[in-house]
C-alpha cells in the first residue's frame, strides 16, 4: 500500500508540472508558429504579426506587431510596429502605444524616451511626466533631472515641474545647496527650488564654502554670503606676489559642457567668461543605411528577359501586389576619406512577397503543385502568392556631394547584400463552392537557405531610390524555374 500511494503521489507531480508547461492544443492551435519565452508565456505569429499570449490563451500582446521582446525583471514588454516601439506589461496591458524612437528601462520609476528625436520621461504606468521635447536629458539625481532646450540648460524636477527653466548655457552639479549657473557670460547661483539667489552677474565665481565664497566682477575679488550680499574685498586665493603666481594668474581656468560629439568650452581668462564651441571638430561619416524601404519585385530568366520558362508560366506576377519591406534599425559607419566617403553596414530583415496571377490549381504543373497547398482541381482562386523572410546584412560604399549638413546631401552608394532565409511559405485564397477558404503550406520550397546579390541607391537627404539583383537563380538547381530576383523602390532614413 504504501508503495501504491507514493506512486500516485509521484504520477500526481509529474502531471502537474506537466499541465503547468505545456500548453493546451487549443490556445496555440489558431496561430501559424509559436515560441515559448518563458515557462506559461508564448511569442505567436499570426498572419506575419507577432504577439504574446499566456499559457492560458489570454492575449497578453495582441497580433498586430513586427516584434516583441522577452519581459524583462518588472515584467514589461517593448513592442515594435513600422520602426516604432510601445511597450506593455503581463498584467497591466497597454503602457505606451508604439509611436516612439526609443524606449529605456525604468530606473526610480522613470523611463527615458524619445520620440521624433525628442526625449522625455514616463512613470511605471505610462503618463507622460516630462514630455517630449528636449534635445537631451540625464538620469534622474536628487528629484531632478538636467535637460537641454534649445542648446540651454534647466532643471525639472521627477514630477514634471519646471524647477529651473532652460535658459542657462549650463548648469553645474549642486554644492553645499547652490549650483553655478552660466548665462549671457556670466555667472551665478541657484538653490535646489530653482531660484536664482544670486543672479549671474559675475565675471566667475568659485563654490561655497560654508556661508561665504569669492567672486569676481571687473578683476576685483569680492567676498559674498548665500544671498550675495557682499562682505568684503579680497585678493585672488593663493595669490603670491611673485613672477610665477603673476604667470599662473594669467592661465585661464575651463569647464567643459559634452553633449554626445560634440562640446562647449567655458573659460575665464580675466575679463569675463569665453563660450566657444568646437573648433576642432573630429571628421565623421555618416552613411545612408538605416530606415524602412518598399520596392515592387520581379525576377528576370538568364538572357535578363522577363520571361518565365515552360511549365512556370503560373509565377506570372501581379506586379503591384508583388512587393518587398525591408527594415533597417541601426547601421555602422566606416570613415575612409573625410567626412565624405566611407562605409556603412547593418542588420536588417527584409520581407519579399510575390503575388501570382494563379486562377485554378490546374494551371499549375509539377514540381510547382508541390509547394501549394491542396485545392479542388474545381476551386476558384482569388489570391496566391509565395512569401520569403530574410536577415540581410548589406556593406556598402557611399560617396556623398555635400558634407555640410547631412540631411541635405546628395549621394551615391553601392555594394552586396547577403542573406539568410528565415521562413517561407504559401497561401491560396479560394472558393469551392462552400465559401470562401484560405490554406497555407510552410517549408523551403526549393530555395536556397543562403543568398548574396548587389544593391545600389541614390538619394537626398533621408530618402533615396534603390534596386537590388541577385545573379544566383531563386531556386536551387532542379527544384524551381532558372530565374533571378530584382527589386526596385524607395527608402526613407532616419539616425
Amino acid at each position: 500500500m504504501r508503495r501504491i500511494i507514493i506512486f500516485l503521489l509521484m504520477m500526481l507531480v509529474v502531471t502537474g508540472t506537466w499541465g503547468q508547461s505545456e500548453p493546451a492544443d487549443s490556445v496555440l492551435r489558431k496561430y501559424d508558429r509559436f515560441w515559448e519565452m518563458q515557462p506559461g508565456l508564448y511569442r505567436v505569429m499570426d498572419e506575419g504579426q507577432i504577439g504574446v499570449v499566456d499559457k492560458n490563451g489570454r492575449i497578453v500582446v495582441p497580433c498586430r506587431f513586427d516584434q516583441v521582446w522577452t519581459p524583462n525583471k518588472d515584467n514589461y514588454i517593448r513592442v515594435l510596429q513600422n520602426m516604432k516601439t510601445g511597450l506593455y506589461h503581463l498584467d497591466k496591458g497597454i503602457i505606451l502605444p508604439a509611436e516612439y524612437d526609443q524606449i529605456w528601462d525604468f530606473e526610480d520609476g522613470l523611463a527615458k524616451v524619445m520620440k521624433n528625436r525628442r526625449f522625455g520621461f514616463v512613470d511605471k504606468d505610462g503618463l507622460m511626466v516630462v514630455p517630449c521635447e528636449y534635445q537631451h536629458v540625464w538620469p534622474p539625481l536628487d528629484g531632478r533631472i538636467k535637460v537641454i532646450r534649445n542648446g540651454m540648460t534647466g532643471f525639472v524636477s521627477t514630477g514634471g515641474q519646471v524647477i529651473a527653466p532652460p535658459v542657462y548655457q549650463d548648469i553645474q552639479p549642486f554644492e553645499n545647496g547652490r549650483a553655478r549657473i552660466i548665462r549671457d557670460g556670466k555667472m551665478g547661483f541657484i538653490d535646489e527650488q530653482g531660484n536664482e539667489v544670486i543672479p549671474p552677474i559675475y565675471d566667475e565665481v568659485m563654490p561655497f564654502e560654508g556661508d561665504t565664497t569669492i567672486v569676481t566682477s571687473d578683476n576685483e575679488y569680492l567676498v559674498i554670503d548665500r544671498e550675495g550680499r557682499m562682505i568684503g574685498v579680497t585678493h585672488k586665493p593663493g595669490k603670491e606676489n611673485s613672477a610665477a603666481s603673476e604667470a599662473e594668474e594669467e592661465e585661464p581656468q575651463q569647464y567643459r559642457v559634452k553633449i554626445e560629439k560634440d562640446y562647449i568650452d567655458i573659460r575665464h581668462q580675466g575679463k569675463g567668461v569665453v563660450v566657444s564651441g568646437n573648433n576642432k571638430r573630429r571628421r565623421y561619416f555618416e552613411g545612408h543605411l538605416a530606415g524602412v524601404g518598399l520596392a515592387l519585385n520581379g525576377y528576370l530568366d538568364a538572357d535578363l528577359q522577363e520571361e518565365l520558362p515552360e511549365g512556370y508560366e503560373f509565377m506570372s506576377l501581379n506586379q503591384t501586389k508583388s512587393v518587398e519591406v525591408s527594415i533597417y534599425p541601426v547601421s555602422e559607419n566606416i570613415r575612409l576619406l573625410g567626412n565624405w566617403f566611407g562605409l556603412t553596414t547593418g542588420i536588417g530583415l527584409q520581407y519579399n512577397n510575390y503575388r501570382f496571377n494563379l486562377d485554378n490549381i490546374s494551371e499549375v504543373d509539377e514540381p510547382g503543385r508541390e509547394w501549394f497547398p491542396e485545392v479542388g482541381s474545381e476551386a476558384s482562386i482569388s489570391k496566391s502568392k509565395l512569401m520569403m523572410m530574410h536577415v540581410n546584412v548589406p556593406l556598402m560604399a557611399e560617396l556623398q556631394f555635400s558634407n555640410r549638413n547631412r540631411h541635405n546631401s546628395l549621394y551615391i552608394s553601392g555594394g552586396v547584400v547577403g542573406g539568410v532565409r528565415l521562413q517561407t511559405h504559401t497561401k491560396l485564397v479560394f472558393d469551392d463552392g462552400n465559401g470562401e477558404e484560405k490554406k497555407k503550406k510552410r517549408g523551403d520550397m526549393g530555395l536556397p537557405t543562403f543568398r548574396y546579390g548587389f544593391m545600389a541607391k541614390a538619394g537626398y537627404g533621408d530618402f533615396s531610390l534603390y534596386a537590388t539583383y541577385y545573379p544566383e537563380p531563386m531556386f536551387k538547381s532542379g527544384e524551381g524555374p532558372e530565374i533571378y530576383p530584382f527589386s526596385v523602390g524607395v527608402m526613407f532614413h532616419f539616425d
